[in-house]
């Protein structure tokens, strides 16, 4: 997409799913104001930290993975 001869994980993601119709568009923005708890229009640890508890996660309760 941006004529550097190469695929990035972003340009693949666009090109397999397309544009999103109005009714999942409308889902993903609603997620995404969600974990952007800042209001920065940028989602960082901080945000995620405050949305999102890793401990119930089976990798976690496993032993496979930290919070």
């Amino acid at each position: 997409m941006n004529g550097d001869g190469e695929i990035s994980y972003d340009e693949l993601m666009a090109a397999v799913t397309g544009e999103l119709n109005p009714i999942r568009r409308e889902i993903v923005i609603k997620a995404f104001n969600k974990l952007d708890r800042d209001g920065s229009g940028v989602i960082d640890m901080r945000d995620i930290e405050g949305v999102y508890n890793a401990k119930q996660h089976p990798d976690v309760k496993a032993g496979r993975k930290t919070e």
